[in-house]
């Protein structure tokens, strides 16, 4: 039920939307009678209304639903949070400039490149357009990443990265993106067979020469990223201000690419929300998982091939190698529930479902920005309109829960809400001595592992 409450009006309970359903069938299945002769007392019928009456301070008492749906926000949302992503620049249809073009008219800023999209097309082009175009550099924020050399897919048995091979990535980017500097350098992988003092030591020796401005990290574990902040400020150096991991409505079943790192996993919001405690900004990228959130229709439930998840896996770098990895991660039950529940909600709001997707990752803190491709104005125009909403919380719980039951969605919001990143960097349940995970279990865990909701999901 939900309650509106105001000083001198009653207060009048109403159905929230995901009860109507359950309200409709019983309405359906009662049985028709007729009008029973009313033979109730007066005396009677005034106990039965004391009753029924709720005063305002018993109302207090009760837990209130929000609406499920949009709201409007009373200030619209800092474009810093919406970065452009590049990806696929070079292969936009017509002049892609003129893209960027249109983009930086609509108030985006902030770019994301890297030294391996497009094998270096995507910081070509971008640089092209930022010498052509007489925007002001000082209004344009780059991201730009390296240190996978010549890997381009993640392989962990890569060449390790150097102190000198670093200092060439980030040579090559500038001279391709026709600037000194890049105002956000990003480590495009880990690494772990490299000490992290010594990422610390290279990223600052090139903000130290003016080659970046601040520096941060992609794909990196919370273990990681905890002990590079924590060497860089114990010897007085920068540390790292932002991370980038896989972030989406729908949540991953597995590694979408090789040695990647997904927080799209309801046990992550305490991680989420770590990172913003201590400064350090959440850039998501595959907000809206390959499409899959943003195309109602994209890898419909019938029409995935079953050789897709049981066939042998495909050769890597070929289409039907890209086409396996995405599909084994996202077309999961769950993410079909959340897809169709962002349907619904997007229905009721009159935006698109990827505005909703977007929206979803948003909630999750003001630190937290998102990573989105567009290949025409429509795109761009998608993404910048959804500075003026929110989901209210109804909502967010029940794509978190992937379920519009109640039972379900209050079980998971308390238990995702309870689950807390302590001093050690395990996660223990509040007023619950309980530790799930040591700093060391959270180095070799599953980037995706929900196993401290599990039995509590599966009790609800």
């Amino acid at each position: 039920l939900q309650l509106h409450r105001h000083a001198d009006t009653p207060i009048t309970p109403r159905l929230s939307p995901m009860h109507e359903e359950t309200a409709r069938k019983q309405r359906q299945n009662r049985p028709t009678m007729s009008a029973p002769r009313d033979t109730t007392s007066n005396s009677k019928r005034q106990r039965l209304t004391a009753v029924v009456t709720l005063s305002t301070a018993a109302a207090a008492a009760l837990p209130l639903c929000l609406a499920f749906g949009v709201v409007e926000r009373t200030q619209p949302r800092s474009m810093e949070n919406l970065v452009l992503g590049t990806v696929a620049l070079p292969f936009v249809p017509g002049d892609p400039t003129q893209l960027l073009d249109d983009a930086y008219e609509r108030g985006f800023y902030r770019f994301d490149l890297a030294r391996t999209y497009g094998a270096g097309k995507s910081e070509q082009v971008f640089g092209k357009w930022l010498a052509e175009s007489g925007v002001d550099r000082s209004s344009v924020h780059l991201v730009t990443k390296g240190g996978m050399g010549n890997d381009k897919y993640g392989n962990p048995d890569r060449e390790m990265c150097t102190r000198e091979s670093l200092r060439s990535e980030i040579t090559a980017s500038l001279k391709a993106l026709q600037t000194d500097h890049a105002d956000l350098y990003m480590l495009h992988r880990d690494d772990p067979r490299i000490d992290v003092r010594n990422f610390v030591d290279w990223m600052n020796e090139l903000r130290d020469d003016g080659l970046i401005k601040r520096w941060g990290v992609s794909n990196w574990s919370l273990r990681r990223i905890h002990e590079a902040c924590s060497y860089a400020l114990s010897n007085n150096m920068e540390p790292l201000t932002a991370t980038s991991p896989q972030l989406s409505l729908a949540v991953p079943s597995s590694d979408i690419w090789p040695s990647t790192y997904s927080l799209s996993c309801p046990s992550k919001a305490s991680e989420i929300d770590w990172y913003g405690q201590n400064g350090i900004e959440v850039m998501g990228w595959e907000a809206l998982a390959k499409g899959f959130m943003a195309v109602p229709t994209l890898w419909r439930r019938h029409e995935l091939d079953f050789s897709t998840f049981h066939g042998p896996d495909a050769e890597i770098g070929t289409d039907l190698w890209r086409v396996q990895r995405i599909q084994r991660a996202y077309c999961t039950p769950g993410n079909y529930v959340r897809r169709d529940i962002a349907l619904k909600l997007a229905k009721d709001s009159g935006l698109t479902l990827a505005q909703i997707a977007l929206l979803y990752s948003l909630a999750k803190g003001d630190h937290v920005s998102v990573l989105v491709g567009a290949d025409r104005c429509s795109h761009l125009d998608e993404m910048a309109s959804i500075r003026d909403f929110a989901l209210d919380q109804e909502a967010i719980d029940c794509l978190t829960a992937a379920s519009m039951k109640p039972a379900v969605v209050s079980r998971v919001a308390e238990d995702v809400a309870a689950w807390k990143v302590s001093e050690d960097l395990s996660f223990k349940k509040v007023d619950d001595e309980r530790s799930t995970e040591s700093a060391e279990a959270l180095a070799g865990a599953q980037p995706f592992d929900d196993s401290v909701l599990l039995s509590d999901m599966q009790a609800a």
